[in-house]
């Protein structure tokens, strides 16, 4: 057998890029850290709290109605601007309004709800209009809405599936 001669490990890119690795160490570390403040950033939570809720269930593929109180905690006004669900494939903000007689429902837009106020999405108001199912739900449900604000900051709440009486 023969045997061929093995150079020093210096000469291998190997052994080269692990020690340039081992040099750059406290600035991976520092990168890593930034892009963890970073996403906590991104990621946190505007000043509001979601109370009550809840989606109120209709037979078949008819759209369903979300509803919820949206609280500012903070210091500023937020805007709300949108909301999406992995459950439906699409999702609208309305308000139901009364015009020449008649109710009819209109596109929400952007709404700013001021320091210290609170916004009620409720029946005869403001609504999430959830259409398109992707599978069916039944009483008792917990579906994931994300509410997006204009800051780019989100908010994903639990909302409970109730039966068709629901206000």
């Amino acid at each position: 057998m023969s045997s061929l001669p093995i150079p020093p490990t210096a000469k291998y890119p190997v052994a080269r890029r692990a020690s340039r690795r081992r040099r750059n160490a406290p600035g991976l570390v520092a990168g890593a850290l930034a892009a963890l403040l970073a996403c906590s950033t991104v990621f946190a939570a505007p000043a509001v709290t979601v109370t009550n809720a809840r989606i109120r269930l209709l037979p078949g593929d008819l759209p369903l109605a979300g509803y919820f109180d949206l609280a500012n905690h903070g210091k500023r006004a937020v805007t709300l601007t949108a909301a999406s669900s992995p459950e439906f494939k699409m999702v609208h903000m309305h308000r139901s309004i009364e015009q020449d007689g008649k109710s009819m429902m209109v596109p929400a837009g952007n709404l700013e709800i001021k320091p210290g106020d609170t916004l009620r999405f409720a029946p005869g108001g403001y609504h999430l209009m959830l259409m398109n199912r992707v599978k069916p739900l039944k009483v008792g449900n917990e579906v994931p809405i994300t509410l997006r604000f204009a800051d780019h900051k989100s908010l994903r709440v639990m909302f409970e599936v109730k039966g068709a009486e629901t206000q």
